[in-house]
């Protein structure tokens, strides 16, 4: 390699031409070590993944409009890293929530999670909404502190504040609060300790989606009344763009290490 530098900066004496200087990379080597057969998507993932995605499009289509069986779709969809599949039939759905039946309007969890999904998706929805579930000095009713789901719900709804949003301020303070005691506590549900940790220490909002949607696969898998289908869905789509990613890592490992040895 030496020789090979030496060679080029002494061939035209009346030229000077800069050599490149690149830092050594931190990862050395080690993305060379996933080959084309390690990263190879197969014919019969390629498949499965199409079938699961136009079973789950089906699914999604098919659910009553504002419907909490659509909201808790979508929402679990979203956290699986799988949306990207689906983003015109969410769009829709989102945009059909402001005129869908209001049947569970006094259901914290699905006032919550239509609040959350309707933000995240880039579309307004007044905080008022919450204002039904506090009290007349502005502080939320104890008495959903029984609504666990109500609480993960509004607890990642008040991430999507606002300037002067104070009810969200107070929901925020209400519900990390709550979750603090549900991850430190002795519940023998180990899974919804789990859950309060990592929301406690990565909301949604401050996530990398795909970090987000590897962790939230192992949560949702011990949640009792997860969907079968598109968890396994989510498993092979996430194997899938994981080796994607590593076959583009050992491409750019190997394109850095040619272009640190020849001249620029």
């Amino acid at each position: 390699l030496n020789l090979k530098k030496e060679a080029m900066t002494t061939s035209s004496p009346n030229k000077s031409r800069p050599l490149a200087n690149f830092h050594s990379t931190i990862w050395g080597y080690h993305f060379l070590s996933y080959t084309p057969q390690l990263t190879e998507i197969t014919n019969q993932e390629k498949v499965e993944v199409d079938e699961y995605k136009e079973t789950i499009r089906k699914m999604l289509v098919e659910a009553p409009e504002g419907s909490l069986q659509k909201l808790v779709l979508i929402d679990a969809m979203q956290r699986l890293g799988v949306a990207y599949h689906f983003d015109n039939e969410i769009e829709t759905s989102i945009q059909n929530i402001f005129y869908a039946s209001k049947q569970y309007d006094d259901n914290l969890h699905v006032v919550s999670l239509r609040f959350l999904l309707v933000r995240q998706q880039g579309h307004y929805m007044s905080s008022d909404v919450f204002k039904q579930f506090t009290e007349q000095d502005g502080k939320f009713k104890e008495t959903l502190t029984n609504d666990v789901q109500g609480l993960f719900s509004l607890y990642e709804a008040s991430h999507l504040r606002v300037h002067d949003e104070e009810i969200l301020e107070e929901a925020l303070t209400f519900t990390t609060n709550h979750l603090e005691s549900i991850a430190v506590s002795n519940l023998r549900n180990n899974s919804l300790k789990v859950e309060a940790t990592e929301a406690l220490s990565q909301p949604i909002r401050m996530t990398s989606p795909r970090v987000g949607a590897r962790k939230y696969i192992s949560i949702y898998e011990n949640n009792d009344a997860h969907n079968h289908l598109l968890l396994k869905f989510a498993k092979l789509d996430f194997n899938m763009l994981q080796k994607l990613h590593q076959r583009e890592l050992s491409d750019l490992t190997m394109w850095y290490t040619i272009w640190s040895i020849y001249v620029l």
